[in-house]
């Protein structure tokens, strides 16, 4: 994939609100599992009482980094419009830095499934998430 379309997608997701409300950072592709990685950032207003992240803060970084996954492996041809997304919740994330990953599962013509998880500071699976969407071509957002 040519370095111009992931700038391309990176800058339409820097469009969003969610992007930077969660200091959402593109690390890169491992080859190898063709998953793509993220750090994100959960600031204080994603804190609910017990001091963890609130789960629907969860669910909207990892519906982040799966769209932003799609959009790069479409070269931003396409975003989801999301269905359906399922998250599980394996243990609590805490304030500051945590990674995610996304892998594309299913493309087809109009439907894309992805996973996604988030890991805690020491490497452990938070949560994890499928995500469904149907693909809206970007000609009719721009």
């Amino acid at each position: 994939m040519e370095v111009k379309n992931i700038n391309k997608s990176i800058e339409r997701a820097r469009s969003g609100h969610t992007f930077h409300f969660l200091n959402t950072k593109y690390i890169g592709l491992d080859k190898d599992t063709y998953t793509y990685k993220y750090e994100l950032e959960f600031s204080k207003e994603c804190l609910n009482p017990f001091k963890t992240v609130q789960g629907g803060m969860i669910a909207s970084a990892i519906d982040e980094i799966t769209s932003i996954s799609v959009n790069i492996l479409t070269e931003d041809k396409y975003l989801p419009s999301s269905t359906d997304i399922h998250i599980t919740f394996h243990r609590p994330l805490l304030l500051g830095k945590v990674t995610g990953t996304a892998k594309i599962i299913k493309l087809g013509k109009q439907i894309v499934s992805v996973e996604g998880k988030l890991f805690t500071s020491s490497g452990k699976v938070a949560a994890s998430g499928l995500h469904t969407a149907v693909l809206t071509s970007t000609t009719n957002i721009n």
